[in-house]
């Protein structure tokens, strides 16, 4: 590591509970209720003591790990501080993260304002003109982003969503789009604000209902 990438790893251990990213990944989205929410007290906590500096230190250096972190800090406190960071790499074509474990669209999700949703719009602009990448290689997150903008035009009652769908839309014209599910994305979306707000995103509840219904057969 140089560093940078120290200075972010020892970042994430100061602000992150539970010492990182690992809760993230899965654990404290199935942990029982009081030691969710706990875990979720801490974590907006953290967010809110977190120097900018660290914050933007930690998505700029360090890799995917202090990237989670740093996200997931950044979207539980709101830190629209650090928005023109996010702004900057989303335009810039570097969205971060992968799927729902981590992703820029959760912290404007989060934020939840106009200025988020033309970021996403932007984003869009360019991301819906580029071909589909190899799979496996799902870095640009076309969908996520979208069903994020929808999320969005949704809670704000804007109309910034609506010309990229519809017949011979941008969303119809980009060539993956009949792969994404839009529908899926935006219950991901919805249970990452709940989760960020400190609220209880159902994920325990949805597991043990599959396990039960796995079961029954």
């Amino acid at each position: 590591m140089d560093d940078d990438d120290n200075r972010a790893f020892w970042a994430m251990f100061r602000w992150s509970p539970n010492g990182g990213y690992l809760p993230l990944i899965v654990r404290a989205w199935v942990w029982p209720r009081p030691r969710q929410w706990w875990y979720q007290f801490r974590l907006r906590w953290g967010g809110r003591l977190a120097p900018a500096k660290d914050l933007a230190l930690m998505l700029e250096s360090g890799g995917w790990r202090t990237n989670m972190a740093a996200i997931w800090l950044i979207a539980s406190a709101k830190r629209a501080d650090l928005r023109p960071v996010i702004e900057e790499h989303m335009l810039a074509g570097r969205p971060r993260g992968f799927g729902w474990t981590y992703s820029y669209c959760t912290v404007l999700a989060c934020l939840g304002t106009e200025a988020d949703a033309r970021i996403l719009a932007g984003y869009l602009d360019h991301v819906l003109a580029l071909p589909v990448e190899p799979e496996g290689h799902n870095t640009q997150c076309q969908g996520q982003a979208l069903a994020t903008l929808i999320y969005l035009a949704e809670q704000l009652g804007t109309a910034y969503a609506q010309r990229f769908l519809g017949e011979g839309g941008p969303w119809e014209r980009w060539p993956g789009s009949a792969d994404e599910d839009l529908s899926a994305y935006a219950k991901h979306i919805r249970a990452e604000v709940v989760f960020a707000a400190g609220g209880n995103p159902g994920t325990r509840q949805e597991m043990q209902e599959e396990r039960r219904a796995t079961e029954s057969f």
